[in-house]
């Protein structure tokens, strides 16, 4: 029952974020665009074309792109501080959130001091513990220094990727049902 209602307000708080989330993609693809200066078209028009694999693009950097699931989820499989964990990215999530199981395989640990921090989740109300992910990594994307909260396991059971990781990104978006991270 729990697992039902927590899911039901992952849907909820992203149902709710996604249009912010899409006015900001469109915000920022429309600031690159106009970045480009007359001066970048006219070189770009005098240099040889290379013919290409449609969607390459050597200047991408480190990307990776999320499937959409079946339900609409973007679940991915991540490497946190060398430990592989599946995660639910979810942009209504401020930090990333691990429970205390996943924080021990991390190499993590924590007292029960540590959890000092009421927070409010699908479950109810609980107490977390904050703490530091050195890195979090997905496909080519590698970030280092996330902040996040380490909840009780029965409070969590979904690792959640939360904005703390997203917004060290130069850049992530929505597109035909895809997730693309780009840093």
């Amino acid at each position: 029952m729990n697992k039902y209602i927590l899911i039901a307000a992952l849907m909820i708080g992203s149902a709710m974020s996604t249009p912010t989330l899409m006015e900001r993609v469109i915000e920022m693809r429309d600031a690159q665009q106009d970045s480009q200066s007359a001066e970048q078209v006219a070189y770009n028009s005098q240099q040889p074309q290379i013919q290409r694999k449609q969607g390459f693009n050597p200047l991408d950097g480190r990307r990776e792109i999320i499937e959409a699931d079946g339900r609409g989820h973007f679940i991915a499989s991540a490497r946190m501080n060398g430990f592989r964990s599946e995660v639910l990215v979810d942009t209504g999530a401020t930090y990333v959130a691990i429970n205390e199981t996943t924080a021990r395989r991390m190499g993590i640990r924590l007292k029960d001091s540590d959890f000092k921090y009421k927070v409010s989740t699908a479950n109810g109300i609980t107490y977390a513990a904050a703490v530091m992910i050195d890195e979090i990594e997905i496909g080519r994307v590698r970030v280092q220094d996330v902040k996040a909260s380490v909840s009780r396991d029965e409070a969590l059971s979904t690792t959640l990727l939360g904005m703390s990781f997203l917004n060290k990104l130069s850049r992530f978006e929505i597109q035909n049902n895809q997730l693309v991270l780009n840093q």
